[in-house]
């Protein structure tokens, strides 16, 4: 039987993409993107079996609209606002968004303060300078998408384990050498022993002081750009490895939760929090909850017994 979680995945990024192309509210446009994250990691299998718009108002993260544009998909296979939504960017455009480097924030930028419809504007405008003016941008960037176009490459899915864990040690490393930082480890596929990874996840506890911490980056790594820096998480690219790392400043007492959540995979996931819904919790990132109140949550071993289970190892977390 179809099921539709990656399809829901897959369609409300790229609903989350056109709209911020087209500077549409940025509230909006997060939701769409939660709405896509738990509909892949947190939630069982949607079939046509289980459709229903008041079933999935009940999920965590869909509203009544997206909600209905769940159901317009299931019964149609298509939704109309996504629709409109391509219309209004050109498909040129829109397949920037496939070039290493480019998320949609800079698509826009390029689209709206350049003009640039194309792979063809794209390269032009590189070649020029005109793009290292453009803030968010630069000479080494505009070098990296150049170069990428080129050679033909599409944006990296996956990276080797080998490629990354010497990056993932060096971050570990800055990040324990810093006195308010309490605790921080990598979180993922990566943790899990996975061959290949995708983004890397680090979790912190205490309190980070950004800018310390991206002069040190910066240090280590004099390739990078910083796509967000805010009190619960700085994002950057490292090149030439085209990896992403995003560092999330966590609480205390969220640690535990936090780090199960991001370390996965999505079925154990799946799996933890069934058992805490038939024992009456509540078990998400933040914390397992007990009649809508903090219970547990500081440490994975914790979370771990309150549920009546053997604490299995991030490796067998399958």
């Amino acid at each position: 039987m179809k099921t539709y979680n990656e399809d829901f995945y897959r369609l409300f990024n790229e609903i989350a993409d056109l709209m911020a192309i087209l500077s549409e509210n940025s509230f909006r446009i997060r939701a769409y993107r939660e709405a896509a994250r738990r509909i892949k990691e947190d939630i069982h299998p949607i079939t046509k079996k289980n459709a229903s718009k008041q079933a999935f108002q009940k999920l965590p993260g869909v509203g009544e609209a997206i909600a209905e544009k769940m159901m317009q998909y299931i019964e149609t296979g298509k939704i109309p606002f996504l629709e409109k939504l391509r219309k209004q960017v050109p498909k040129p455009v829109r397949d920037l968004l496939n070039i290493p480097h480019l998320g949609p924030i800079r698509v826009r930028d390029l689209y709206i303060n350049l003009g640039i419809k194309n792979k063809k504007d794209l390269i032009k405008a590189a070649k020029s300078g005109d793009i290292d003016k453009l803030e968010g941008f630069g000479k080494k960037l505009v070098e990296s998408i150049l170069g990428a176009i080129q050679k033909g490459q599409a944006k990296k899915k996956r990276h080797e384990r080998k490629e990354v864990e010497p990056v993932a040690k060096k971050l570990i490393g800055i990040l324990k050498k810093m006195k308010s930082v309490n605790t921080a480890e990598v979180a993922g596929s990566y943790r899990r022993g996975a061959p290949t990874v995708g983004d890397l996840d680090i979790l912190v506890t205490g309190d980070l002081d950004n800018k310390k911490f991206e002069k040190a980056v910066r240090l280590a790594f004099p390739d990078i750009s910083i796509l967000g820096s805010g009190e619960t998480k700085i994002s950057f690219v490292i090149f030439p490895n085209n990896l992403q790392i995003d560092i999330r400043f966590l609480p205390e007492e969220s640690y535990g939760a936090a780090l199960l959540y991001f370390t996965g995979s999505k079925d154990f996931n799946v799996m933890m929090r069934k058992k805490a819904i038939e024992l009456g919790y509540l078990l998400n990132e933040y914390a397992l909850f007990k009649d809508g109140e903090y219970y547990r949550g500081e440490t994975e071993e914790e979370v771990f017994e309150a549920l009546g289970m053997k604490y299995v190892g991030p490796t067998k977390r399958k």
